[in-house]
């Protein structure tokens, strides 16, 4: 299966390592991994109209707005993982599919069924959330303010103390303090796009 990943900063440059074994990649397909911040989503959708885009954007609802006015074939997806995730701990989150669709066209469907057979190969796939419902782009953002959203916000606090203590000797400072510096480190090792579009969601 052919697909192009557009995007060009960490998260894209990871998919397109990651996902080589499974499919194709090039410009020239039809389906399209977005892999660039919200702020380009709308711009980027408009660029391929008509073309089965896949929205694997951080905040689900804002983005998948942004593209459904540009095509009718509409993938939601958003992987929970990075470069540095652990493979076991490598899940994605789908929002939108065929299957919440009655009239998705037999030749979308088809188109879907086979990216996600190929990308069920590096990620585990969740359909439903912890009640078994379906999730929704709404209810994936409603999730991700409790946790994506909430992980963010709080690595940024305590950051002003982790900056505030770099003066002092590494064999001075207790383990619980080097635990709150690691934790701080995943903020600082994620995209800023991808913060970008985490803090866009509607519901925190």
């Amino acid at each position: 299966m052919k697909i192009n990943i557009i995007g060009n900063g960490s998260f894209g440059t990871f998919l397109r390592e990651l996902l080589a074994a499974h499919f194709r990649v090039t410009e020239d397909a039809e389906t399209i991994i977005l892999a660039v911040p919200i702020s380009a989503y709308g711009d980027v959708a408009a660029a391929n109209k008509g073309k089965h885009l896949i929205n694997v954007c951080s905040v689900q609802q804002p983005s998948m707005e942004m593209i459904l006015s540009h095509s009718e074939m509409v993938t939601g997806v958003h992987p929970l993982f990075g470069r540095k995730t652990p493979t076991e701990h490598r899940n994605s989150i789908i929002t939108r599919s065929c299957n919440s669709q009655n009239d998705a066209s037999p030749h979308f469907a088809h188109k879907e069924a086979d990216f996600f057979d190929r990308f069920s190969k590096v990620s585990k796939l969740i359909y439903t959330d912890a009640a078994g419902i379906p999730f929704t782009p709404e209810t994936h953002d409603r999730l991700m303010a409790k946790t994506h959203v909430a992980a963010v916000l709080a690595a940024r606090q305590i950051k002003v103390f982790i900056d505030g203590a770099r003066d002092i000797p590494d064999d001075l400072v207790p383990n619980s303090f080097r635990l709150m510096r690691e934790f701080v480190k995943t903020l600082d090792d994620m995209p800023r796009g991808t913060i970008e579009s985490i803090l866009a969601n509607p519901y925190y």
